[in-house]
């Protein structure tokens, strides 16, 4: 379901809210977080109910992982726990959002005739993997304390994060779910986060919806556009993008600010930027964040100088680098193939 729908607003978010802090008022602390977990999956399910399925199946493997990396002694053994973790993952994101994709693009170049499949696409797929690569590379290098299963999975699935981020990590949420500050329900906090949903519906409803009705009919009518419509279609794709994401972004903060949850900020007003690193510095800052600590670091990243192995390997070649590059040149790859799928189709 989403932010903006009927059913969100008038039906999930009433139930969670009261549901998940009645429960915790009469010290039902257990229950409240299974609850909370419940709702949350019911949230992804609405979509689709084989979406449940995927997404269950990846929690379930990942704390699996968490769990032997957490008792394993071996440091072999170990790296070797975390190459099939990682594989898992970037190999379940392949599949689920590139595979067609690649196969249609070796179909365009080579001549090739190669079958499809009728793959479903989860939704929210990347940011709920990125955050469990993220957890299994930490359980590795020690940093994870012991966390149950609800936890855990409620870390995944949280569902004000879980569609379109912010992508956290364990340390931003888990502890959250385990402050019992947090658990009394708070006006304070309550009426702030109403300010922010309303603040991003309005973004997405009034601003981004209508800018999409005028990209939509010019994207429609691309032959008989003139230049000044052509400018104007251009121009009012971008604000919807750029209000979209900005207006889920604020209801998400919002939502959780409500359940006393403080998610990080992803996103800051990035067509004020001057530079393009700047820009990418604002907008899905999660994401930025994600890459630079799990993918450019280990890659030899600048860090001062010293040692730049995020995971201290003594191999020159370590499997979390090969996993690192694969991950990197799966989306340099893909923008590549897209360009010149476009560029083939335009011809």
């Amino acid at each position: 379901m989403l932010f903006n729908s009927y059913i969100f607003v008038l039906l999930f978010l009433p139930i969670c809210i009261l549901g998940y802090f009645s429960l915790n008022h009469f010290g039902r602390k257990m229950p409240a977080q299974i609850f909370l977990l419940c709702m949350s999956l019911w949230f992804y399910a609405h979509f689709n109910l084989k979406y449940l399925l995927i997404i269950l199946a990846s929690i379930t493997c990942n704390y699996m992982f968490y769990l032997l990396l957490n008792k394993g002694e071996n440091q072999n053994r170990r790296k070797m726990l975390l190459f099939i973790a990682l594989a898992m993952n970037i190999g379940v994101l392949f599949y689920f959002k590139y595979y067609n994709f690649f196969l249609e693009n070796i179909n365009i170049i080579w001549k090739q005739d190669l079958a499809l499949k009728t793959i479903l696409l989860p939704l929210g797929i990347s940011f709920f993997t990125f955050q469990q690569i993220s957890f299994v590379i930490d359980a590795y290098k020690g940093e994870i304390p012991k966390y149950g299963f609800v936890n855990y999975a409620s870390f995944v699935t949280f569902f004000p994060q879980l569609i379109a981020g912010p992508i956290v990590t364990h340390d931003e949420l888990i502890p959250q779910f385990m402050d019992e500050s947090k658990k009394r329900f708070s006006w304070d906090n309550f009426a702030e986060g109403i300010y922010i949903f309303s603040f991003g519906l309005s973004k997405k409803v009034l601003l981004a919806d209508t800018f999409g009705n005028a990209a939509n009919w010019g994207f429609a009518n691309i032959a008989g556009l003139d230049t000044t419509n052509a400018v104007l279609t251009m121009l009012s794709y971008t604000f919807q993008i750029y209000f979209d994401f900005s207006g889920y972004c604020d209801m998400a903060i919002g939502i959780g600010k409500m359940m006393n949850i403080d998610l990080p900020l992803n996103f800051n007003s990035p067509y004020k930027a001057l530079t393009i690193t700047e820009f990418w510095s604002r907008w899905h800052m999660t994401l930025t964040r994600f890459f630079t600590k799990y993918v450019y670091i280990p890659l030899g990243g600048s860090r001062g100088g010293g040692n730049t192995d995020l995971y201290e390997c003594d191999d020159s070649i370590s499997s979390e680098r090969v996993m690192a590059w694969s991950q990197l040149d799966l989306y340099f790859m893909g923008s590549v193939s897209w360009n010149v799928l476009c560029n083939h189709k335009k011809v």
